[in-house]
């Protein structure tokens, strides 16, 4: 037997209504959480109350879903993924098929209904890396640093309150709904949800940033945990230790060997491309890559093993070229 495919469009999954999950839930449920339910979707939130209500939606058995809360580990295939340049391996704590296609649904309504930063470009569709290194062009100066250690950083009670912004109420199904999101108590890198999740919880850092380099008479931007201030003229030396101040105040440590500053007439990087100058470019060395890679791929000298590879790359060029 085949079951239906899930339209995680719906904001109540396979129960497809308020009207139609309450009515599955019976005595379950009780007046107010039944009035709670209907306000969530009149609000274009998944309508996660309780255990039952969300079993009711997922079609899933209660005790699978007290299993991802109680053994979470069970739900998760953990491996690493190397980084390179002798930086320890990266390691993804990616969510099983059950847990995926509960946090995939939550994810899409959560990134439909969050009003992101104007300055925040990760995670965000229809932007990307490239699109912040554009805000940057012609800068004279630019200084970065990263959050160190970004997804595990972000706490189980920082995601709850995540959620609380978005709408959600103080109770059971927004504490299900964190346990549910996090491993280990804090987002995974792995998880679907975990990106719109981080920039809900950092738009207020966003906002103090943004108003930092207002004040400062410069650019910001924000990809994921890679935070940018650019400008002209002098270098304002205070801007990089009060960015530092924001950040560490809001809870975040600063990643000491990612801290980058540079100021013309040397080049300006930003996200990995250079911006000085009247567009965001490649750097030499990987131009150089790119177009060897099509001189091979023109004297058909390409594995098939590595085309998938290589055509991404060049992909990529020609994007970022055509902005």
């Amino acid at each position: 037997m085949r079951f239906p495919h899930p339209d995680f469009s719906e904001l109540c999954l396979f129960a497809q209504s308020p009207d139609i999950l309450i009515k599955a839930l019976g005595e379950l449920v009780d007046k107010d959480e039944r009035q709670v339910i209907l306000e969530y979707c009149e609000n274009g939130l998944p309508p996660v109350t309780s255990v039952a209500s969300l079993a009711a939606m997922t079609g899933f058995n209660p005790g699978f879903i007290w299993s991802i809360v109680t053994r979470p580990h069970k739900h998760y295939r953990t491996f690493e993924i190397p980084k390179g340049n002798g930086s320890p391996p990266r390691i993804i704590n990616a969510p099983k098929v059950g847990l995926k296609a509960i946090q995939s649904w939550l994810s899409l309504h959560l990134v439909a209904k969050f009003d992101h930063h104007p300055d925040s470009f990760g995670f965000i569709p229809g932007k990307s890396h490239a699109h912040a290194a554009r805000r940057h062009v012609g800068a004279e100066w630019v200084i970065s640093a990263d959050i160190e250690n970004f997804f595990p950083s972000i706490q189980k009670d920082r995601v709850f309150h995540a959620l609380l912004s978005l709408g959600y109420k103080d109770g059971e199904g927004t504490d299900l709904m964190a346990s549910l999101l996090c491993f280990n108590g804090a987002l995974s890198q792995g998880s679907p949800a975990s990106p719109v999740l981080s920039n809900v919880v950092l738009k207020t850092l966003d906002e103090r940033l943004s108003a930092l380099s207002v004040d400062a008479g410069a650019v910001f931007t924000r990809y994921a945990d890679d935070i940018v201030f650019s400008g002209k003229g002098e270098l304002p030396n205070s801007l990089l230790d009060k960015a530092i101040n924001e950040i560490t105040n809001d809870g975040w440590t600063v990643a000491g060997d990612k801290i980058y500053s540079s100021a013309l007439p040397a080049r300006l990087k930003v996200h990995g491309l250079l911006v000085h100058g009247d567009s965001v470019r490649l750097t030499k060395g990987y131009r150089n890559r790119i177009r060897a890679y099509r001189h091979l791929l023109n004297q058909g000298k390409i594995s098939q093993e590595d085309m998938k590879s290589v055509l991404g790359h060049i992909s990529y060029a020609d994007f970022v070229e055509g902005l």
